[in-house]
């Protein structure tokens, strides 16, 4: 069966902060995403998360200079290899889905992506001139 996305994509480097509130106590900690949509976001965490946990998000967007904040619910958190050779850091892929993005938020990121796919587009055209 054939996967169609709703949001456009884009494979790109934008630093994300996860806060994590749980029985009282809140954890914070910051990545970079591999994946950006209008619906959410992959990146890659040392460490697994349960599927449907919901936490706040802050995205920032660079050309824009805006940081998006949201929430955010685990979709999956899978092992995808060790970045060590002690074998004890793991490396999951995490796939969040937005629960509660502003629609000024999501056309921040849209515009976002938009401009990034045509700064692409344009490098890739002076390359093959």
């Amino acid at each position: 069966m054939e996967q169609r996305r709703i949001h456009k994509r884009i494979e790109d480097l934008v630093e994300v902060e996860f806060i994590l509130e749980s029985a009282g106590v809140t954890e914070t900690f910051k990545t970079k995403t591999r994946d950006l949509s209008a619906g959410g976001v992959k990146v890659f965490l040392n460490r697994r998360l349960p599927a449907d946990e919901e936490m706040k998000m802050k995205v920032t967007l660079p050309d824009a200079k805006k940081t998006v904040e949201t929430k955010a619910v685990v979709v999956s958190s899978e092992l995808t290899g060790v970045v060590d050779d002690t074998g004890k850091d793991h490396l999951y892929e995490t796939r969040f889905k937005f629960t509660h993005l502003r629609a000024e938020d999501a056309s921040d990121i849209i515009h976002y992506i938009y401009n990034c796919r045509k700064r692409e587009q344009e490098a890739n055209r002076k390359k093959n001139l």
